[in-house]
């Protein structure tokens, strides 16, 4: 068996996502939706809902200990909202454990995720070019590739290395190269199988090299340069953090304010810890050290 179809393989042996997951999704956009049946769709799974409520009552989602109930939170923050929070609750087990490959300790690329989706989210409120709901979405979701790709990786990561140093090239190119496919397009394959729409995983797929794409829409340039802005300040940093290319042409295409990367990790920088420290609640995983803004 070839390594592509090992990895394939691998992919199709990540568990699926819950089905009260694509139930939100599918409903997110029904304006005849009714809130208290959806409730109780989530409120079978008692840990789910306790999860659910935490998040809600935090201080990054707005509403700091006045949500008790799911309906209550559907009808306060948005059905988007709710759908981002059981998808973060869902898929956050898998992103909190050692990515071998990459160095990723626990927690490392869970925080890295966390990071990329606020700074995400808040570049598409405050430049109004892509919905911040998705873009929320697609930053945490845009390295679920390596969770599969690790172990591959590992195994050729001085071959990689070697690649990277001898031509210049960016790691996901060298990781084409040496393994067959990179990390953001195990990631795409990995969305298919859960269903993510379809801009979403245009996004992740292209993170890294956006003018790849046919036709870039503003929400990857969006995840593009969250995903970088996060690398230099040290968010999640594992073996490959800075052996990636900024995309010039995204920034132009965003037309890019020229303190919007200060505003952003500032937004992002007040409610990070609490966001990590909540998921380590609920998981039990340990966070990573706190990094410290390079330069």
């Amino acid at each position: 068996m070839s390594i592509r179809r090992d990895i394939l393989a691998k992919v199709h042996a990540v568990p699926p996502l819950p089905e009260v997951v694509f139930k939100l999704q599918k409903y997110c956009n029904d304006p005849n939706v009714s809130y208290p049946e959806l409730a109780k769709v989530i409120e079978v799974d008692p840990g789910l809902t306790t999860s659910l409520l935490r998040l809600a009552n935090s201080a990054y989602f707005g509403c700091e200990g006045t949500i008790g109930s799911v309906q209550y939170a559907i009808t306060r923050l948005g059905l988007k909202r709710v759908y981002q929070m059981v998808l973060a609750v869902c898929v956050a087990p898998m992103a909190r454990k050692p990515i071998r490959g990459y160095d990723l300790t626990p927690a490392m690329l869970w925080q890295h995720a966390i990071a990329t989706a606020m700074a995400s989210e808040y570049l598409a409120q405050e430049l109004g070019q892509a919905e911040p709901a998705d873009a929320f979405t697609a930053g945490m979701l845009h390295d679920m590739g390596k969770i599969v790709l690790g172990n591959f990786v590992e195994v050729d990561m001085g071959k990689i290395r070697a690649l990277v140093e001898q031509r210049g090239i960016p790691f996901d190119e060298a990781e084409r190269e040496i393994v067959g496919t990179d990390h953001a397009s195990v990631a795409a394959s990995l969305l298919h199988r859960w269903q993510i729409p379809e801009r979403i995983v245009t996004a992740v797929r292209y993170h890294h090299h956006p003018s790849g794409c046919a036709d870039p829409e503003p929400l990857l340039d969006i995840v593009h340069v969250a995903d970088v802005l996060c690398r230099d300040v040290g968010w999640g940093m594992g073996a490959d953090a800075m052996l990636y290319r900024f995309d010039p042409a995204s920034a132009e295409r965003l037309a890019l304010p020229p303190d919007i990367a200060e505003q952003t990790m500032a937004e992002v920088s007040l409610g990070l810890e609490e966001m990590m420290e909540i998921f380590q609640t609920l998981g039990g995983a340990s966070a990573p050290p706190r990094p410290q803004p390079v330069g």
